[in-house]
């Protein structure tokens, strides 16, 4: 039995353990390949979101912290309840704090709670979306443990937190804290600098919330930017906020 690692991938030294089961040789988006019974190679949700939020307290002055990552239908639906009340895990902090320590690290930085505590965040996140992403199901890992299910969508999600930085791709193009910027000027920056497609949310006041950007997903784990289905016509100008936070890491 093949066993392929999740992207082979260091993040600030959080190094991957969980493995799939078997190799998957996808290369069509799964929403192209609705109505396989393989759904660990076909992503049952397969249109995913991956959003960050740009909160003026928490984390590093020049980075956006993690919302998460959203399995969506391949109609832009999605289910409130998330997939799988069997897999409803709570305590998510402490089981990241002593299966991988230095994932718990990166996640206390970089993935807090916009209020509350961050691990009962985790559990909202894994529960409502992580369990939707059918390519992690149990039966899909190698050697299934309790909660690696958990920790790969972790991993995941903080893989994709590393490789797209919003803060520069913005900064790249002089949009950075402390002015309004136009929403189309702020996607075309994140297009053209980190290559993804996405769309900048705002608050009733005009004020940016957060980033979502759009992915297909291609067998297992290979995220592919695609056009957002959702085009609001809202926040057409965005004040960004510097952060009230001094931290660099």
């Amino acid at each position: 039995m093949f066993v392929k690692s999740v992207i082979l991938f260091f993040l600030a030294g959080i190094s991957v353990a969980q493995q799939f089961a078997n190799q998957c040789p996808i290369n069509s988006p799964s929403c192209s390949l609705q109505g396989s019974t393989d759904t660990c190679c076909v992503a049952k949700d397969g249109w995913i979101v991956y959003a960050e939020y740009w909160i003026v307290s928490k984390g590093p002055s020049k980075k956006f912290t993690i919302h998460g990552l959203w399995p969506d239908r391949c109609d832009g639906t999605w289910d409130d309840n998330g997939c799988d009340l069997n897999r409803t895990y709570t305590g998510a902090g402490d089981i990241v704090k002593a299966r991988d320590p230095e994932l718990y690290r990166f996640m206390d930085r970089r993935w807090p709670s916009t209020s509350g505590s961050s691990s009962s965040f985790w559990d909202h996140e894994w529960n409502k979306h992580g369990t939707c992403l059918t390519t992690i199901d149990p039966p899909c890992l190698a050697n299934y443990q309790k909660y690696d299910d958990l920790l790969m969508y972790f991993k995941i999600t903080t893989a994709l937190s590393t490789k797209y930085d919003f803060y520069k791709a913005l900064s790249d193009e002089g949009i950075v804290p402390g002015a309004t910027y136009t929403r189309l000027s702020m996607e075309a920056a994140l297009f053209k600098n980190a290559g993804v497609r996405t769309v900048v949310r705002c608050n009733r006041a005009g004020t940016l919330t957060e980033i979502w950007s759009y992915f297909d997903i291609l067998g297992q784990d290979t995220f592919v930017p695609r056009v957002p289905d959702y085009n609001p016509t809202d926040c057409q100008n965005i004040y960004y906020p510097p952060k009230t936070v001094n931290k660099c890491l």
